[in-house]
C-alpha cells in the first residue's frame, strides 16, 4: 500500500517539477523577445521551439490573447493554464497519496 502512495507521490512531484521548468522555459522566452539577438542562436532557436507550439495553440483556442495593443499575451494565458494543471491535477496526486 505504501508503494503505491510512494509512486503516486513521486508522479505528483515530477509533474510538479516539469510544469515548474516548462514555466521558466516560457519566461526566458519572454524575456529574450526584449532584447536585440539573433533569431538563429542556437540558444534561441531552442526556446522558440520548445514555447511555440503552447503558443500557437493558445493563439488559436483563445484568439483574444493574441493581441492587445501590440502585445501578445499567450505566454502569459499559457503560464495561467500551468498554473492551474499544477494547482489541480498534481496536488490532487499529492493528496490522493497522502489519503492512500
Amino acid at each position: 500500500m505504501f508503494v503505491i502512495a510512494n509512486i503516486i507521490d513521486a508522479i505528483g512531484y515530477i509533474a510538479h517539477m516539469l510544469i515548474s521548468a516548462y514555466i521558466l522555459v516560457v519566461i526566458a522566452a519572454c524575456v529574450i523577445t526584449w532584447f536585440n539577438v539573433s533569431p538563429y542562436h542556437p540558444a534561441v532557436r531552442l526556446l522558440r521551439q520548445l514555447t511555440d507550439p503552447a503558443f500557437s495553440f493558445v493563439s488559436r483556442k483563445l484568439p483574444i490573447v493574441r493581441q492587445i495593443n501590440g502585445v501578445d499575451l499567450s505566454p502569459v494565458a499559457v503560464i495561467i493554464g500551468l498554473e492551474l494543471i499544477d494547482l489541480v491535477i498534481v496536488r490532487s496526486l499529492t493528496q490522493l497519496a497522502h489519503a492512500v
